[in-house]
């Protein structure tokens, strides 16, 4: 885009809410595409649905940018990018991570699932400040350490009882509903570790022009969530899937509205909002989730549940509303030439140096999950 390009702040912001609306609900549509019935129990084959489904929606992301990068006629910039491992990485390990939150979200409650993956953003700031020596304020320490302790709430390793905080166990929680409650949590964190690894490594190659960096990501996405699928066959075989047309339904409008359509929307919220503006609207993604836990499903939430969701949203958006406080009305145009990136900026919302957020590395979303 050209340097006098004037953002339109209320169509960035019409587009956010919509790509995370649609993000959101990812876990009621996945849902939705492996269960028998929408309100049972019952998948149409073994839990690594989950995972494979996720391979639809990264297929989606690559179709997109492939066409994308024709149509813009970047096609030659493309062969002569240099393929690093930084780029590499950064694509593959979001691809693991979403698979992983896939299975956390038919395990455990949807809740769980989006806020555990949200820990992201902890884990990208440490790598940063050990291996780039980025620094950390005391207001980010502060914001960091309840993104920590809201990630032991919702994981269930720190709970309340009648004596007060009581310690538990990650994997032995459990309920009626969700007997794989305890290996749902730790897929769900493990989601928010490598989601942070991947953001750490995107922060790497700003060079790299962020359509062509958005074809390479999610062909290695595409790949790392393949692996993840086929791994977890072993555990839990598909068996013989018989998708029904509502299954079908559900699965297209995955793949569809957390692919072209939500990542377009990101597309057009990247050109038109400061990175800052964005992080802290993007944690609608989380409201969308639990409302979907609470008034679809009916799931029960725990008072640990609320508290370290509302810890883990308050680390992430308090440090983009003080930048957003802070700093002046810049980047009222930009001056970025390539394609506008999606929507990673915001994700690293409290990461180290939050003004200079824009740096993150977006061109594939972390909350395309």
């Amino acid at each position: 885009m050209g340097d006098d390009y004037q953002m339109n702040r209320r169509l960035g912001v019409a587009a956010v809410l919509v790509a995370t609306t649609g993000m959101g609900l990812s876990g009621l549509l996945t849902r939705g595409a492996t269960r028998v019935e929408f309100f049972g129990a019952e998948l149409v084959g073994g839990e690594s649905i989950g995972a494979f489904m996720t391979v639809g929606r990264m297929v989606m992301g690559l179709a997109f940018f492939a066409v994308l990068l024709l149509a813009t006629g970047k096609a030659g910039l493309f062969r002569r990018t240099r393929l690093t491992p930084a780029i590499a990485l950064g694509g593959l390990l979001a691809g693991v991570s979403f698979a992983f939150y896939m299975v956390a979200a038919l395990l455990t409650t949807l809740a769980n699932a989006v806020f555990l993956i949200y820990t992201g953003p902890l884990f990208c700031t440490l790598l940063a400040r050990v291996f780039r020596k980025e620094p950390i304020s005391r207001f980010q320490g502060a914001c960091l350490a309840a993104v920590f302790a809201g990630m032991l709430l919702t994981s269930g390793l720190v709970g309340f009882d009648e004596g007060g905080l009581a310690v538990g166990s990650l994997l032995g929680t459990a309920s009626e509903e969700y007997p794989l409650m305890g290996l749902g949590n730790a897929m769900g964190l493990l989601s928010g570790v490598f989601y942070g690894v991947s953001l750490f490594c995107n922060g790497y190659r700003k060079d790299c022009d962020s359509t062509v960096r958005g074809v390479w990501n999610f062909l290695f996405a595409s790949a790392g969530s393949l692996t993840v699928a086929f791994a977890m066959t072993g555990a839990w075989p598909l068996g013989e899937v018989a998708l029904a047309p509502a299954n079908w339904g559900f699965a297209v409008a995955l793949w569809v509205i957390c692919g072209p359509v939500g990542m377009g929307c990101l597309l057009v919220a990247g050109r038109n909002l400061p990175a800052v503006e964005y992080a802290t609207i993007s944690y609608w993604e989380c409201v969308v989730s639990l409302a979907a836990s609470a008034l679809v499903f009916a799931e029960p939430l725990s008072a640990a549940t609320l508290a370290g969701g509302a810890l883990i949203i308050a680390g992430g958006a308090l440090p983009a509303l003080g930048a957003l406080r802070g700093t002046p009305a810049r980047a009222e145009a930009s001056t970025d030439g390539d394609a506008p990136a999606l929507a990673g900026d915001a994700e690293p919302a409290f990461a180290p140096a939050v003004p200079a957020a824009p740096e993150a590395d977006p061109d594939l979303d972390p909350r395309i999950a």
